[in-house]
């Protein structure tokens, strides 16, 4: 931005003479592209606020303030807990590979990946990480230059223990870059790497940048503050976290829900089904003989009284069909037809007054 755009417009002129019109000027006539537009004037007054507010070289107000941008729809790409072990698939894959096929992932860049994934930190962050930052005994990594000046960031175990394996894999190196290229140079292919990646996985709209919207909405959606994720982020002004907002609302909403449904589990008196009982001999003594259960009938003998339990199990169940009569009953067909004969010659409201309405 500085080398195509800034220099190039500004680079003769003295700083104190760059005013708000230029600012204007310059955004306006790059809003063919207005993402370009933007971040033009976001790198000159992020350049004027070190001049201005840290190295204290000039009380002039800076240029850029509110010049108004044209802003964009962010669109936040979270990986779901599926994509996340697609991702760890395709890494673990192609380290086996051998270099040279198809597929192949050097360590340095799935190291790099998995940290990226797992502190949420920025891949410039990441790639400049060097040795003598990581602070073993306290579980952090101290960070001289980031995005917003000099930051401790505390990572987990599982951080450590990835650096501890880069360590062991690297003859234990006590300076130099974490994640190295060639020769022990900063690593410059991690995006084409992530690409390999992403479309392996499944995942081509996932860009890396994502990976640490991913780490947040993690950390959101296990209850960590919105305010804490800032921090966790390196985030300098609370408004750049709450693009995560929707997903701290989320988190309140369904504590919410869990809330209310205990309060009303403990405070509401539900009904009680009533269990189902078959018939005892004294009701079967009065049921029988409305049923025929002493009529001689040819053919194998029917246990009318396994029938006549049938029907009242039938009727005792809200949505039931004849198909889940429990085999106990009997074939469902045999009790469903005379139920249908009982019903037509009046026998069953015979037995239903007998016994009463419950089961």
């Amino acid at each position: 931005m500085l080398n195509r755009i800034i220099l190039p417009r500004f680079g003769d002129r003295a700083f104190e003479s760059i005013c708000r019109s230029d600012a204007k000027a310059l955004h306006g006539e790059l809003s063919g592209s207005r993402g370009t537009a933007d971040y033009a004037v976001c790198v000159l007054g992020s350049l004027y606020t070190r001049i201005i507010d840290d190295w204290e070289l000039s009380e002039m107000r800076n240029p850029c303030a509110r010049v108004k941008r044209f802003g964009a729809r962010r669109v936040e790409r979270f990986l779901s807990p599926e994509e996340r072990r697609r991702v760890e698939a395709v890494i673990s894959r192609g380290l086996r590979l051998r270099p040279g096929n198809r597929g192949r992932i050097a360590p340095y860049s799935a190291w790099a990946i998995r940290l990226l994934m797992l502190t949420g930190l920025r891949k410039s962050e990441i790639l400049e990480l060097e040795w003598s930052m990581v602070d073993w005994q306290h579980s952090c990594l101290h960070l001289p230059e980031t995005k917003i000046g000099q930051r401790t960031v505390i990572v987990s175990d599982e951080v450590i223990q990835l650096l501890r394996e880069i360590q062991t894999a690297c003859s234990y190196p006590q300076s130099g870059l974490v994640i190295r290229g060639r020769n022990g140079t900063k690593l410059t292919s991690l995006n084409y790497t992530w690409n390999s990646i992403r479309q392996a996985a499944g995942i081509p709209d996932v860009r890396i940048h994502d990976l640490r919207h991913s780490f947040a909405s993690d950390a959101l959606m296990a209850g960590v503050p919105l305010a804490i994720v800032g921090e966790m982020l390196g985030h300098r002004n609370p408004s750049t976290t709450q693009r995560y907002a929707h997903l701290a609302d989320k988190v309140v909403r369904d504590a919410l829900v869990t809330a209310t449904r205990r309060i009303v589990g403990t405070t509401s008196v539900e009904e009680k089904a009533v269990p189902f009982t078959r018939l005892d001999d004294a009701q079967w003594a009065q049921v029988a003989p409305l049923v025929g259960a002493n009529r001689a009938r040819p053919g194998p003998p029917i246990d009318l009284r396994g029938v006549v339990d049938a029907i009242r199990w039938f009727e005792s169940q809200e949505d039931a069909r004849w198909s889940d009569l429990p085999a106990e009953f009997g074939r469902p067909t045999t009790c469903w037809r005379w139920h249908k004969r009982w019903v037509e010659r009046g026998v069953w409201a015979q037995v239903v007054a007998v016994l009463g309405a419950g089961p």
